[in-house]
């Protein structure tokens, strides 16, 4: 059943603007095809030689596998895209991240029902449009790794099976509302299962400033959730502490605020800021085959991150954390807690980066990063070089 994103966004969606997809859509009608590609070399990790990486405090799944030590494939795509000349569209984008798989992460399907007050319908498989964040690939932003909030809260991004309805009738402001099958972590499908959120974005300009605000709520409800990395094939091998017995039945919402600002001068300097905090409520019932006992749990992630830019140069540092606390009723509370990794190392995972990019020309540059790791509770150093590319390989109306 839907819980209560619809009847709360319902009599909002007479306001809205266009976020990164809309403004593909936007385009000339016609097909183009673009593709990127980031691959690095890391120094270390801090991946465990068997089992999966695991942040003590949280349940986790969905495609968090987190960045090898050495070469790593961090994300390549090809992106299709066709706009038809009476308000459709269709995008399909495949992709591989660090796990190295090649998945479909988007086929949707979508179209525009009016112009003067636009109300877009889109359905297929998607990447959730509450955050830019939920949508970005390593070749276009400034860390190859993945956000440590979106590795703990969203499984690393979340994609699924769903239809979305958004508004966009006022310049800079776009609503939208989103539900989902389910079939990716934190949420299941089925009939105990599905997910659903709902966003607004608002963005404004004004001279060398650009100005980006939004917030959003997920709504996630899993029915006897595994770890899908331990079972579906992407751990190096379950070390004993590891029960792939253990599954959660109950429900894990979330809340977000996001905020941006940037400024970019004309003689080629730009300073951004850019910022969200997510809290996460989850309650349900965790157990394996011989042992259940009721979760709680009440979570904090933050993410900040200054950038300063020159010409061709670039430079990115970002700090993340996670605030975890966890409470756990019944007998098998204890045992089920330490084999799930929800038990705490008493300090705050967290993420420090420092990212330097230089573009060798346009959709082609070499990166240099240097990250501190507390995420498993020990601390990890390690530098990353790598290279990144993205272009429009193919347009039909030859842009």
């Amino acid at each position: 059943m839907l819980r209560v994103v619809w009847p709360l966004v319902m009599p909002s969606l007479v306001f809205a603007h266009a976020g990164e997809n809309h403004r593909r859509e936007a385009a000339a009608p016609g097909l183009t095809l673009d593709a990127g590609i980031s691959t690095t070399y890391r120094s270390g990790t801090a991946i465990p030689e068997d089992g999966v990486w695991q942040v003590p405090g949280i349940l986790m799944g969905g495609d968090a596998h987190g960045a090898d030590e050495a070469f790593n494939l961090d994300s390549a795509n090809i992106h299709l895209l066709w706009v038809g000349p009476q308000g459709g569209y269709a995008s399909l984008d495949v992709g591989s991240h660090h796990d190295g798989e090649v998945e479909l992460e988007e086929a949707r399907l979508g179209y525009k029902v009016a112009d003067a007050w636009p109300v877009v319908l889109e359905g297929g498989r998607m990447k959730a449009r509450f955050s830019p964040e939920n949508l970005g690939h390593a070749y276009a932003r400034p860390f190859s790794e993945n956000n440590l909030v979106y590795d703990a809260f969203y499984g690393g991004h979340y994609a699924d099976d769903g239809v979305r309805l958004k508004t966009l009738p006022l310049p800079g402001l776009e609503l939208g509302i989103e539900a989902w099958r389910g079939d990716h972590y934190p949420a299941t499908s089925g009939g105990d299962g599905m997910a659903q959120d709902a966003y607004i974005r608002w963005l404004a300009g004004s001279g060398v400033w650009q100005l980006e605000m939004g917030a959003w709520v997920m709504l996630a409800d899993a029915n006897e959730r595994p770890d899908d990395r331990l079972v579906g094939g992407h751990a190096h091998g379950a070390s004993a502490d590891q029960n792939t017995d253990l599954v959660f039945s109950g429900n894990q919402d979330s809340a977000g605020a996001r905020f941006s600002l940037a400024r970019q001068e004309p003689g080629g300097w730009l300073f951004a800021l850019t910022g969200e905090v997510v809290t996460v409520d989850v309650e349900g019932e965790l157990k394996d085959t011989l042992r259940q006992a009721h979760l709680e749990g009440d979570y904090l992630g933050w993410w900040v991150q200054p950038e300063l830019g020159w010409q061709r140069h670039a430079l990115a540092v970002r700090y993340a954390q996670l605030t975890l606390d966890n409470h756990l009723v019944g007998a098998g509370g204890a045992i089920l807690a330490d084999e799930a990794g929800l038990m705490s190392t008493g300090t705050d995972p967290d993420w420090l980066g420092v990212s330097y990019r230089y573009q060798l020309r346009d959709g082609l540059g070499v990166r240099a990063e240097w990250t501190r790791n507390r995420s498993t509770g020990t601390e990890e150093e390690y530098i990353g070089l790598g290279i990144y590319w993205a272009q429009r390989l193919w347009s039909s109306s030859g842009g």
